[in-house]
């Protein structure tokens, strides 16, 4: 039988379950596989889904299963949009939407796989939500055919489309024939009254495929949000794809020509994460980065009228008090957390995809996840996280191995720090004005080498920081600053910030600002060649270590190559986009 949820339309029988590997033919009708439920539910803000004009800061219940009818290269949900069973225990339409009124939340949403590979699933939800009070949405790339999007339509009271370009070309590279069917669906979503927002990758090479987007929305409205997503190469994506943030922000004010409201996402501390009115140019509503894909209010929006008379189209009232997540918890994070795991794994030679599973099935549960967010963020206590998930994979001998090679280079930052303390630090991430948490990870790495990180002043905290005034740092006066290897900007747009914004710390003065390499401070072992490299740049010629042997120690011990080979991009696990041992190309996850 033909599935006519998706355009796709695969032919479903006995021997087959289709592209998502979701669906089973009984007695010549299409349903879904039983096996499939919602693995996961946990309370989130709305603007992680993202969106950010739909009842702004409001909680809602995002939920996930499992399956995706597209196959795109460096999907950051790799690890759910396979087809796969992950063999955890799945939850009900009805116990979602009792979880959802227990936690008061204003709605439910589908996040991070397809739902048009649980679309009878996600259709139980939805009825049983709507007749509960609650209201409906998901993230999708909304592939559906015309008389599916039509039932769905009256379902759902939110849409994140993700779009991956404007031509057949680019839609080939997931493995579908055309880019029709998405437009066609945005304007038939938008005349059914269903709020619409959609999101689009901004790659190098791909500013035309984003112009035309931004053209084809206008002539449906140019009144729907458009949510740029500055690529960030997960997988084996090579990292020169990466925009840098300057380039992203260059590429909204092209698309703002065409569209009311462009919002740039992934990069700490832009300006154009903030509501402007496209008439006067008044700022509306002002948020910060919050994580991959997501970002937050800092204050109430609660007045949608611009002085001049412009509404901004915003659907629903906004919450007074922001609800924030815990760990790692709340939109694409999660994620996150895996590629941590995964590392992790990988340093110990755990390789196979079974045995990885197994080991996040143990350590998905909430509490765990929120064991495994404080242990990841000191030295020491990292080293509990290898030996956690040593025991879990049953790989103590090579976690310890792993701890071994870490403690021994510990103990020499260690010595060196005793001898000089006191130099003050700033870490950022993406801009200067971006801050990372005092209690992060890589502002540890600085106090253990001896340094004094000026963010431990900072009294507020965000995901994965927050942004500060110009005076904070010129106050403090770091001598060092450092950028973060996860999100990062390249030095001559820093520098050039920093003259925009009057920084003029000793460290830009001097010019002692050090981007770290790529997963060398955060949610990789690599963070010990981080350490070093922190140490190094404080104390140039005391450490008596070479960097660059040290790094290839590390990759032949704990990835079979050389570091010299390796190609890195921003992922947690892979030291390399290209080029890993035969052994390891097979472990694909971002």
């Amino acid at each position: 039988m033909k599935c006519r949820v998706c355009e796709i339309g695969c032919d479903i029988n006995d021997h087959s379950k289709g592209r998502c590997g979701t669906y089973v033919s009984v007695d010549n009708t299409i349903i879904q596989d039983p096996a499939i439920g919602y693995m996961g539910a946990y309370p989130i803000s709305i603007e992680t889904v993202p969106m950010l004009h739909f009842y702004p800061s409001g909680k809602f219940l995002q939920v996930f299963s499992t399956g995706c009818n597209f196959q795109c290269p460096g999907c950051v949900a790799r690890l759910l949009a396979s087809n796969k069973s992950l063999g955890w225990p799945t939850l009900s339409p009805s116990q979602v939407v009792s979880k959802a009124i227990h936690q008061d939340c204003k709605g439910i949403v589908s996040t991070l796989n397809e739902p048009a590979a649980n679309y009878y699933l996600f259709r139980e939800l939805a009825i049983q939500a709507k007749e509960n009070g609650l209201l409906v949405g998901c993230s999708t790339n909304c592939y559906f055919t015309d008389d599916t999007l039509g039932e769905l339509g009256k379902l759902v009271d939110f849409m994140n489309v993700g779009i991956k370009g404007y031509s057949n070309r680019s839609y080939r590279t997931c493995g579908v024939s055309s880019s029709i069917p998405v437009f066609r669906n945005i304007a038939m979503l938008f005349g059914m009254g269903v709020h619409v927002e959609v999101s689009v990758v901004y790659h190098r090479g791909n500013e035309e495929e984003l112009l035309q987007v931004a053209k084809t929305l206008s002539e449906i409205s140019p009144t729907i949000p458009i949510q740029v997503m500055r690529f960030i190469p997960f997988g084996d994506a090579p990292i020169e794809l990466e925009p840098s943030i300057g380039e992203a922000e260059r590429i909204c004010t092209s698309l703002s020509d065409y569209m009311d409201h462009v919002y740039l996402f992934n990069s700490p501390g832009t300006e154009l994460l903030n509501t402007y009115c496209p008439q006067c140019g008044d700022l509306l509503a002002e948020r910060e980065f919050h994580g991959p894909m997501g970002s937050r209010l800092l204050k109430p929006w609660t007045k949608h009228t611009c002085n001049c008379g412009y509404v901004v189209p915003v659907t629903g009232t906004t919450a007074i008090e922001s609800y924030s997540e815990a760990g790692f918890m709340g939109g694409y994070r999660i994620s996150r957390a895996f590629g941590m795991v995964h590392a992790v794994l990988t340093c110990m030679g755990i390789l196979d995809e079974r045995k990885m599973l197994e080991v996040w099935r143990d350590i998905s549960d909430t509490d765990t996840l929120m064991q495994i967010h404080h242990l990841i963020q000191q030295p020491c206590s990292y080293l509990e996280f290898i030996s956690l998930i040593a025991e879990k994979a049953g790989t103590q001998e090579q976690g310890g191995q792993l701890s071994s090679f870490i403690k021994k280079r510990m103990e020499l930052v260690h010595s060196l720090a005793a001898e000089n303390s006191g130099h003050p630090v700033y870490y950022c991430m993406g801009s200067p004005l971006f801050a990372l948490n005092a209690g992060r990870m890589e502002n540890n790495l600085v106090n253990f080498a001896g340094g004094q990180s000026i963010n431990k002043l900072l009294q507020k905290e965000g995901k994965p920081g927050i942004n500060v005034q110009p005076g904070f740092i010129n106050e403090h006066n770091p001598k060092t600053i450092f950028i973060s290897g996860f999100l990062s900007r390249p030095l001559y747009e820093f520098y050039s910030q920093c003259q925009q914004y009057s920084i003029e710390a000793d460290a830009v003065m001097e010019q002692r600002v050090y981007a770290i390499p790529p997963s060398w401070d955060f949610g990789s072992p690599r963070w010990i060649l981080g350490l070093l490299y922190i140490a190094d740049k404080m104390y140039p010629g005391k450490l008596g270590v070479d960097i660059k042997k040290e790094a290839d120690e590390f990759y032949r011990r704990f990835y079979g190559m050389s570091f010299e080979d390796a190609h890195p991009n921003r992922s947690f696990h892979r030291p390399s986009s290209s080029g890993w041992p035969r052994n390891i190309m097979g472990c694909t996850h971002a």
